[in-house]
């Protein structure tokens, strides 16, 4: 039974730095976007729109990263169950999945802006 709760920590922490890298790159990979058409188009000129996809393209990754730590938590929960853990994860949970909500709207808002004006 030991070795099976190690094997499932290791995959959780596994999983907990997928999701770290990719909120990392995503972020790294906006950043330099955005310092792009800052510097292209001068720190006074910048265009509202293109700074509006960048952050749905970082929402997006927000997204998929929160995905990944949320499965970590739920593994992690399972494999030392006591009930201030299970709090804990209910907490984390229910509040990464409301950012997920809401980030998500605010993704499908900007992409309806971006079609109706294309």
């Amino acid at each position: 039974m030991e070795q099976t709760a190690v094997f499932f920590k290791f995959i959780a922490e596994l999983i907990n730095i997928i999701g770290v890298v990719i909120l990392v790159f995503g972020f790294t990979k906006e950043l330099v976007k955005y310092l792009q058409i800052e510097l292209i188009g001068g720190i006074m000129h910048t265009p509202i729109r293109k700074i509006q996809r960048i952050r749905g393209e970082l929402g997006v990754y927000i997204l998929l990263a929160l995905d990944f730590l949320i499965a970590s938590d739920i593994i992690l929960s399972i494999v030392d169950l006591s009930i201030e853990k299970l709090i804990k994860l209910a907490t984390t949970i229910t509040l990464r999945i409301a950012m997920g909500y809401f980030l998500g709207k605010e993704i499908d808002d900007l992409n309806l802006t971006k079609k109706e004006s294309n």
